[in-house]
């Protein structure tokens, strides 16, 4: 084996007898000491110096390495030897391998390198900075649902393009292998690997390991029917209501019994778990988990949408502030009423065409195309008139005494009434004749006979 002089970092080769011991650096002549196995820091396998371990899988043990040509961070997958004394399993992984590093997307843990070296078998990865979304649970026993979805939506995109570009199924979705970057980036990892694992598996007589982790496994999966990426989608909506709800979706005593309930049981709607959990996303989560792939989403892209479709209602609905009208007191003829906001009868129209104190009002007090009516602005009749009134000192005063005097009996009880009687009556309405006599028209007409005698009279004596 080789391990790297933490010295002048200069390779050094020594017999596997010789794990743990001191030797001399042929580079600088220091003293190292041996690492203790072929896989601990500063053991070098093909191009990469292991560092640290990060973690342990169903396929092997992942480590954090430094690859030398390329000076740069990697995860080292390397198999374990069960893996690497089947040469079937070994030529179609790495087939596999290569397949998953030709996709290059940003939510897709990238593939750089896979190879042997000696009797090991590796694979290379990028290396994110991060956890994994089951380590976040682990702390957090559910995630927030902004987050959650955004995660999903991300997971959906990096399945479906994945399956467009080379027809690869993941079957193993789960928190354990969604890497959340420092930016709450989620990244998709063993992408193409996860089938060998789960077929390698099917020959152990371990029931547990057989159903890989059956809490997110979809029905097609576990009869052995053919997969495609909508069996995917099945595993991603478990991992969704896991992450919003704090809960698996099944559960049970032991695989068997956790299989049984994804092949028959309903799913227990989310927000019974976590009431704050809109429908929107219950339906979403219940669609993604349906028993019979033909009731899930036909694709990614018709997922992503939908979530897309909540979040903008989510959004919106936070935004949007309740309406808060204000009544607005209305004073007519000494009757007071309430409304709950502007119209266009109302008293304080600014721009309406009726109301008796209409600013831009052009007919009676509340017809809305009449002709007459004691507070008509230009009408052509009415003691108050604008163009013919005779008591009035200011063509703004619209209220005086002898509005009193010439407001009919019938005129005040509208007034009393209300806008909405007898103002939204018609023109033809508002002018017909009621067959009593109009106190504003009589003494107009008996004003204009005086004035007319005087002028006369005046007129006669200057003669």
């Amino acid at each position: 084996m080789r391990f790297q002089c933490n010295h002048c970092h200069g390779l050094v080769a020594i017999d596997d007898s010789e794990l743990g011991q001191h030797v001399g650096c042929g580079h600088c002549d220091e003293v190292v000491q041996v690492p203790d196995s072929k896989f601990s820091p500063h053991s070098v396998i093909d191009d990469f110096v292991i560092e640290r371990m990060l973690g342990r899988g169903g396929m092997g043990i992942v480590y954090k390495a430094h690859q030398m040509s390329l000076d740069r961070p990697v995860a080292l997958k390397v198999l374990m030897n069960q893996y690497t004394n089947d040469n079937d399993f070994v030529i179609d992984f790495i087939r596999e391998a290569r397949a998953a590093a030709r996709l290059n997307h940003p939510y897709i843990v990238q593939a750089y390198a896979v190879g042997q070296d000696d009797d090991t078998y590796f694979l290379a990865m990028e290396y994110v900075e991060g956890q994994t979304m089951k380590q976040i649970m682990d702390v957090d026993k559910s995630l927030s649902l902004e987050f959650s979805l955004n995660a999903t939506a991300q997971v959906a995109e990096a399945l479906g393009f994945a399956w467009t570009e080379q027809q690869l199924i993941h079957r193993d979705i789960k928190p354990d292998n969604i890497m959340i970057t420092g930016d709450n980036v989620a990244k998709l990892m063993d992408l193409g690997l996860s089938r060998f694992a789960n077929d390698k598996l099917a020959d152990t007589e371990d029931e547990d390991e057989v159903m890989g982790t059956p809490q997110y496994i979809c029905p097609e999966q576990l009869i052995g029917m053919p997969m495609d990426v909508r069996g995917d989608l099945y595993s991603l909506g478990a991992t969704l209501y896991h992450a919003i709800t704090g809960e698996f979706p099944f559960n049970g005593r032991n695989a068997a019994e956790i299989a049984k309930k994804h092949l028959q049981d309903p799913l227990v709607p989310a927000n019974v778990h976590n009431p704050s959990i809109p429908p929107s996303v219950c339906k979403l989560v219940e669609k993604m988990m349906a028993k019979h792939p033909d009731d899930r989403h036909a694709n990614t892209a018709e997922l992503i949408k939908d979530i897309n479709k909540i979040k903008a209602s989510l959004t919106s609905s936070k935004r949007t502030p309740k309406s808060k009208s204000q009544p607005i007191k209305i004073k007519a003829g000494g009757n007071k009423s309430k409304t709950n906001g502007p119209s266009t009868t109302s008293k304080h129209n600014v721009a309406g065409k009726t109301g008796s104190f209409n600013k831009a009002g052009r007919t009676g007090s509340f017809s809305k195309a009449g002709k007459t009516g004691s507070f008509n602005k230009t009408g052509r009749t009415g003691s108050l008139n604008k163009t013919k009134s005779a008591g009035s000192s200011s063509k703004n005063n619209t209220v005086t005494r002898n509005t009193k005097r010439t407001t009919s009996k019938r005129n005040i009880e509208e007034l009393e009434s209300g806008p909405g009687k007898r103002g939204s009556k018609s023109k033809k309405q508002d002018t017909k004749y009621s067959g009593k006599a109009n106190p504003a028209l009589l003494y107009g007409t008996i004003g204009a006979v005086v004035l007319f005698l005087i002028v006369a009279v005046v007129a006669a004596i200057s003669k």
